[in-house]
């Protein structure tokens, strides 16, 4: 063995560590499989278009947390919408009630992170909302919350009878007409993926599931539009009449049967 030949075989031993190091990582990296309810539930309320649904997440190898979850859903005729993560509620225990239903015990948790240890489940159930729904009744948002507030340094706005006069002002009549505007959901069927990030490299395949949405259903969320009003009206009375009592809105939600497209 020449020279060369020890050259050559200490180049090569200079690269093992980092490719030992290299494979070491990519073996022990996560593996994330996401495992959803088949029953979501979707609405159109005052906050706009939701999506939420029950999900296990299960991480192989090594712990994970996960965050940034979104859902993208396209309809057949081609219109796409992204809702991010707008909260979530974990079972953390269940406590046994002689005679009656189990006591389930949640946790709910703002849009942060999601930890899944490698030794167990999470399952979670998630709630989405529309991304482009705040940006899209910004403008108006804004004027009314304006006209609001002068109203208020004025001493207005103190009374069921001025808010109800309120009301029916261009401003407020401009931000209730955007939500009819705003309003997403359309009979056909829906395509959806799930996405997420980390901190840390992780593996995800992928998967599509589908929905289908009636004309019925179409109609029965459109009925959520004038409790919308209801629903304001309420929450302004709420915040500057002592002692106003409001009452609980009763909204429509659709559960569509998701299925799992097959590879």
């Amino acid at each position: 063995m020449d020279a060369m030949d020890w050259v050559a075989i200490s180049g090569a031993l200079a690269w093992t560590p980092p490719i030992i190091s290299w494979f070491h990582k990519r073996m022990t990296r996560p593996k994330v499989s996401l495992h959803l309810s088949p029953i979501p539930q979707l609405s159109y309320t005052s906050f706009g278009p939701l999506f939420n649904i029950t999900f296990a997440l299960i991480s192989e190898k090594k712990d994970v947390i996960l965050n940034d979850f979104i859902i993208t859903l396209k309809h057949e005729n081609g219109a796409t919408h992204v809702f991010k993560w707008s909260g979530h509620s974990e079972d953390i225990s269940e406590i046994e009630n002689p005679g009656q239903l189990p006591v389930t015990i949640k946790k709910t948790s703002l849009p942060l992170v999601i930890r899944v240890l490698h030794t167990g489940v999470a399952q979670v159930f998630v709630k989405f909302h529309s991304e482009n729904f705040n940006d899209n009744i910004k403008a108006v948002t804004t004027t009314l919350k304006d006209k609001y507030l002068h109203y208020i340094r004025q001493g207005k706005l103190t009374t069921e009878a001025e808010i109800d006069a309120f009301e029916l002002e261009k401003e407020f009549c401009d931000y209730i007409r955007a939500f009819t505007t705003e309003f997403v959901w359309q009979a056909g069927r829906y395509t959806m993926e799930i996405d997420f990030n980390s901190l840390n490299k992780f593996d995800y395949a992928k998967s599509q599931y589908t929905f289908k949405l009636s004309q019925s259903d179409i109609d029965s969320l459109r009925v959520n539009i004038p409790r919308i009003h209801m629903d304001m009206t309420q929450f302004t009375k709420e915040k500057l009449i002592p002692d106003f009592k409001r009452i609980n809105m009763d909204w429509t939600w659709i559960y569509p049967e998701l299925k799992k497209e097959s590879k």
